[in-house]
């Protein structure tokens, strides 16, 4: 039996998050688990169909509904309409998108697409919320195993590298005023963005044996990263990035 101090310390109950990309994938799964910890959400999505999966999802668990919001996050004043004034404990910045191409084959409007979501996007968020924000607060930011080597696809790796970057300056501005930010590094994980890929038998054997722990990460796993990340049991880590991936990056390149 968990103590009930321990159920105390991972509750979220009464703490407001906000989280983009919440209508699938890493996104849905992180509004889910917050949900279930006790937090209200307010789920951003660029797609209708995907918010209202989630919240169906949500509905099934038994648990609060998030609040939702389509919102393009490159679109700066899109961003501020839908975030306004709001006072927020968390905020996670999950939305992202890829364009899988070497140098070669990535044209300048997939790059500065690209750019605009996964990067301008966690920016435009940030500086609509931050001002806003309680202390003490948590801000996590989604990166990616590929942001800590050159693996692939030079959009996608650019923009992943930058959050890293970008999460440790936060950390030690943020610090003094009590907002701790963090980010998560997935590993390949069953997403929108590697879907295809990844159903197929021989993709998700291929990426399993050349995993230490044999298997794929599912949203659900970063999820639960996100979930220390946001309450107190992670309360003095700030500037940490923390690498979710069943032990990939430590032979991907053997």
């Amino acid at each position: 039996m968990v103590h009930a101090s321990l159920l105390e310390v991972l509750s979220l109950s009464g703490r407001r998050a906000v989280v983009t990309g919440a209508g699938s994938g890493i996104g849905r799964a992180a509004t889910l688990v917050l949900l279930k910890a006790g937090a209200s959400v307010l789920a951003l999505d660029i797609e209708e169909d995907g918010l209202t999966k989630t919240r169906a999802l949500a509905a099934k668990a038994a648990v609060r509904e998030p609040d939702v919001g389509l919102v393009d996050v490159s679109d700066v004043m899109a961003v501020n309409a839908a975030l306004g004034a709001e006072r927020f404990d968390v905020v996670v910045n999950s939305a992202g998108i890829m364009a899988p191409d070497s140098l070669e084959a990535t044209s300048s409007r997939d790059w500065d697409r690209v750019l605009a979501v996964n990067l301008a996007g966690c920016f435009n968020i940030l500086k609509a919320a931050v001002p806003h924000m309680s202390r003490p607060g948590s801000i996590i930011q989604i990166s990616s195993m590929m942001g800590h080597g050159g693996l692939a696809f030079p959009a996608y790796t650019s923009t992943k590298g930058a959050i890293l970057a970008l999460t440790r300056q936060l950390a030690g501005e943020l610090g003094p005023e009590g907002i701790r930010v963090n980010s998560i590094s997935p590993g390949m994980i069953l997403t929108g963005m590697t879907r295809v890929h990844l159903s197929r038998p021989e993709g998700r054997d291929h990426i399993a044996d050349r995993t230490p722990l044999r298997t794929v990460c599912a949203p659900e796993d970063i999820a639960n990263a996100v979930l220390y990340l946001a309450g107190d049991l992670s309360a003095f880590v700030t500037g940490a990035d923390i690498l979710v991936d069943g032990g990939l990056a430590s032979v991907i390149n053997l």
